[in-house]
């Protein structure tokens, strides 16, 4: 492709030059190097009004290529009970086109600066439509380079591919949290699809009262404990969030995946937080960001108290 100044002759009669830039399509100059013929000018000009008119058209009917595109929406980095450096958030895809292998790359520094170490693992969905969203977490599982943790950057890669159907439905779901402050999220997952479910999984996204992320949990369905997820069959499922980071969690979304489909978008359902969790002081590690994304909600279910089926 040759560089804007670039161009080419088009007509060169009479005295009267037609050219067109060759990185412009569309953009066209007349020249006249000597007096030319009143005819022949008004035709050249014709020819030009012609051209430019062909060109907006095929502008116009040029089709615009879908691209992924996939953004950090929320992050959260602590020590875990065991001295591990973790780091849990969620991505969303922000382009047109369905992303798959969405890779998270953590880089650990130290209060100087000096990088730890990095690890990096796939977001818990696999396949991300426009516009969804999926969390992740990422485990430094090095007590001693946990401990010189000081900030931390993210970095995202992902493939663009095809769009997975949208046949999985979370029938209801509800939650509760027990004495012990573990909360306990159950509800049941529907086949609309027409083949058998394979490697079937629901994820789930905890957020504190400002909608950032605190903990993320997957289950999947092992086929030699439930079997295989025929067409048109309901699986009940529960997923826990121990104390350790329950204590932070306020609100949660749910979000279900197989090889072959994705879940049906939700209706907004909202819960009122029956039980109240004491007021807690968290102290977080400083990230190396300079400002947060806002976060576009997708209609957070409350933590409930007491168990309960969502509309």
């Amino acid at each position: 492709m040759g560089s804007r100044n670039e161009h080419k002759h088009l007509i060169h009669n009479n005295g009267l030059e037609l050219s067109f830039h060759a990185s412009d399509l569309g953009v066209f100059d007349v020249h006249q190097v000597q007096n030319v013929n009143p005819i022949i000018r008004k035709t050249m000009l014709t020819v030009i009004m012609l051209l430019q008119f062909t060109a907006a058209l095929y502008t116009c009917a040029s089709p615009v290529k879908a691209t992924g595109s996939v953004e950090v929406l929320s992050d959260t980095g602590y020590l875990d009970a065991l001295g591990n450096y973790r780091v849990v958030g969620e991505v969303r895809n922000t382009g047109s086109q369905p992303v798959n292998f969405v890779q998270v790359t953590a880089t650990y520094y130290d209060s100087y600066g000096y990088v730890i170490d990095s690890r990096f693992d796939l977001t818990m969905l696999y396949v991300i439509l426009p516009g969804r969203k999926s969390p992740f977490e990422l485990a430094l599982l090095d007590v001693s380079q946990s401990s010189r943790v000081h900030s931390y950057t993210l970095t995202v890669s992902y493939l663009e591919t095809a769009a997975l159907p949208m046949k999985l439905e979370i029938l209801w779901h509800s939650s509760i949290t027990d004495p012990q402050g573990n909360i306990h999220i159950t509800g049941a997952l529907k086949n609309n699809g027409d083949e058998k479910l394979v490697n079937a999984k629901v994820a789930a996204t905890y957020y504190d009262t400002y909608s950032h992320v605190v903990a993320a949990a997957l289950i999947g369905f092992d086929p030699d404990l439930v079997g295989d997820i025929d067409p048109n069959q309901t699986i009940y499922f529960q997923i826990e969030l121990q104390n350790e980071r329950a204590q932070y969690a306020q609100t949660y979304t749910l979000a279900a995946e197989s090889n072959q489909y994705t879940t049906i978008p939700e209706h907004p359902t909202t819960m009122l937080l029956l039980i109240l969790l004491p007021p807690i002081t968290l102290t977080l590690i400083t990230k190396n960001r300079k400002t947060r994304k806002p976060i576009a909600q997708e209609h957070p279910t409350r933590v409930k108290g007491l168990n309960s089926q969502s509309p």
